[in-house]
């Protein structure tokens, strides 16, 4: 058996995601240490489809695309996001504090092709020239170091990575949020029974101390999407293939 929680793990938060897993084994003593980011294979579809997967945490698209009829669907967090129905998210548009480009000038940072918050949310926006970093980390420093003009970012990561480090907030701004989407997917292998572990995170979630809720970005419960608040965003189309990889 095999678990991980690996879309909003922070090395720095990696106590907080464990003191959540150890509050949820403790209702299901049965399950296994979670696996963290770091050992997941490269392949991380092949991570999320295999048959002995108990629960993993997967981006919309990914979701949407590939696995909602290879997997089964568990719950997604609830981040209390400002304007928000319960259970979506949405992108923050990030740019260096006080600087002003033109869209067509605009260098574009995103995290990887397959990111609904990175890269589909910019809904086919062009811009003069593309970076793949691999990380919405990554994006906010190549957009701080210049390498990028923008970049589109999670806005629970952003919470994140702005609790982890406040000189990001000074040295960018918000110059725009992308529309609300379903957000991230709790999903178990086929065949197992999503029930329990609904309960069990929901129950655990509700013993965490607030420092670790806002480590993990802030969730405040768990809650059911459908497969139409999904597939109600359109599959984007892959990014240019002139593009510069971090």
């Amino acid at each position: 058996m095999i678990a991980s929680l690996p879309m909003y793990w922070q090395p720095e938060m990696a106590h907080d995601w464990d003191l959540f897993w150890n509050a949820v084994q403790q209702r299901l003593p049965d399950l296994p240490p979670l696996t963290t980011p770091d050992a997941l294979p490269d392949d991380w579809y092949a991570h999320w489809m295999a048959p002995d997967l108990i629960l993993s945490h997967t981006c919309g698209l990914p979701f949407r695309d590939r696995l909602r009829d290879r997997v089964t669907y568990v719950a997604s967090f609830d981040y209390a996001l400002p304007d928000t129905p319960p259970g979506f998210y949405y992108s923050v548009v990030l740019a260096r504090r006080g600087e002003t480009r033109d869209q067509g000038d605009m260098r574009f940072a995103y995290n990887q092709p397959d990111s609904q918050s990175g890269w589909g949310s910019t809904r086919g926006r062009p811009f003069a020239s593309y970076l793949e970093t691999g990380s919405h980390r990554a994006s906010v420093s190549a957009v701080i170091e210049g390498r990028a003009d923008v970049a589109y970012v999670d806005a629970v990561t952003w919470r994140i990575l702005c609790l982890l480090d406040p000189t990001v907030a000074e040295a960018l701004e918000v110059i725009d949020r992308s529309i609300p989407t379903a957000g991230l997917a709790l999903i178990t292998a086929i065949g197992n029974d999503p029930l329990p572990l609904r309960a069990a995170l929901a129950e655990a979630l509700k013993t965490l101390p607030d420092e670790s809720r806002a480590a993990m970005g802030g969730p405040v419960g768990i809650t059911l999407l459908q497969n139409d608040d999904y597939l109600a965003v359109p599959i984007p189309t892959a990014p240019p293939q002139s593009r510069d990889v971090a």
